[in-house]
């Protein structure tokens, strides 16, 4: 997997189950951060104006959400069950919405199924 590091690119080893596990609850951990950051931010003394930019981080959330899915195709199957797993330990005690968990869940399934049956069929060439 080619993975940019500040500019150059170089060959990234497939992650395994416990880095995916890791990242997940990395990932969670750091927006649980942002959103207790974001939510002293309207008691701040800003002008209205910026606080209308905050306004937009659901949105990129959003964005980096479908991103995130868009990814799982290049996860190597370990990595992607440890992250399914860790968001789904998450998700059973309100750490992620089940909404985002459900899409999460669904096309990482499909992507896991897909992994499996191209594997199957090159096994019995």
């Amino acid at each position: 997997m080619l993975q940019s590091n500040g500019g150059i690119y170089c060959i990234m080893p497939r992650r395994g189950t416990e880095e995916g596990l890791e990242e997940a609850i990395g990932g969670v951990m750091g927006g649980l951060t942002l959103s207790a950051v974001l939510g002293l931010i309207p008691s701040l003394p800003i002008p209205s104006s910026y606080v209308a930019l905050f306004q937009l981080i659901p949105v990129i959330n959003l964005i980096v959400s479908i991103v995130v899915v868009l990814a799982f195709d290049s996860w190597g199957f370990g990595h992607l069950i440890g992250w399914l797993c860790g968001t789904g330990l998450m998700a059973s005690v309100g750490l992620v919405e089940l909404w985002l968990f459900a899409i999460y869940s669904t096309v990482g399934i499909v992507v896991l199924v897909t992994k499996i049956l191209t594997q199957a069929r090159g096994y019995s060439r």
